[in-house]
């Protein structure tokens, strides 16, 4: 392997045993033998489980930042429905956290009641999340799609809690169900939701 594979490698056995033992279980003798390493080359590309753990949080946010934002670029926010925007975004978010399980797990279930500096990287996460929310909507209301007298901090306050909580529901709680989750429905089911609430668009 070459560094950056080595170092992939790595975090990939790291992120399955966070998810599955838990952060303070998990020590670094744990990654070495599962990655079947010497322990010195852990110690290559990082300082310590603190920094394997903060890298994987950090790589989770910019690969979501990636996935929600994918096809954006291309589509125009005035010609779009706006409708059809939000539910991109949502599906988007969901088709990313069912993706990988591990991290979601992770994340959700675990990444609140950990040491203070990775609760502060968890709130950066949600923060920037919280953020993409609210610059969305404020898109909107200038673009004359969505209401002018919405809550905008109300509003994206739910749509962050209601985003994390599901994925938490249906890609943890349900992991072990055989029954696939079905995005498509899923992401209109909760764009239909909020749908009224948020858009100035008349019901179809």
């Amino acid at each position: 392997m070459n560094a950056e594979e080595r170092k992939k490698q790595i975090l990939e056995v790291a992120k399955r045993l966070f998810s599955k033992n838990g952060y303070y279980e998990t020590q670094i003798s744990d990654i070495v033998e599962a990655a079947d390493i010497a322990r010195g080359t852990v110690y290559q590309y990082f300082k310590n489980k603190d920094d394997i753990f903060a890298t994987l949080l950090d790589s989770f946010y910019r690969q979501w930042e990636q996935a929600v934002s994918q096809g954006i670029n291309e589509i125009s926010i005035r010609t779009i429905d706006p409708v059809d925007y939000f539910r991109h975004r949502v599906r988007m978010t969901l088709v990313f956290f069912e993706g990988d399980r591990e991290m979601c797990n992770i994340v959700l279930r675990m990444g609140h009641g950990l040491q203070r500096d990775f609760e502060a990287i968890m709130k950066k996460i949600e923060k920037r999340i919280y953020n993409l929310i609210m610059s969305d909507l404020e898109l909107g209301i200038r673009a004359g799609n969505v209401r002018r007298d919405l809550n905008v901090e109300l509003t994206a306050n739910l749509l962050d809690g209601a985003l994390l909580h599901i994925a938490y529901h249906y890609f943890v709680n349900k992991k072990g169900e055989k029954a696939a989750v079905d995005i498509e429905k899923l992401a209109g089911e909760v764009t239909a939701v909020f749908r009224d609430g948020i858009f100035c668009v008349p019901k179809q």
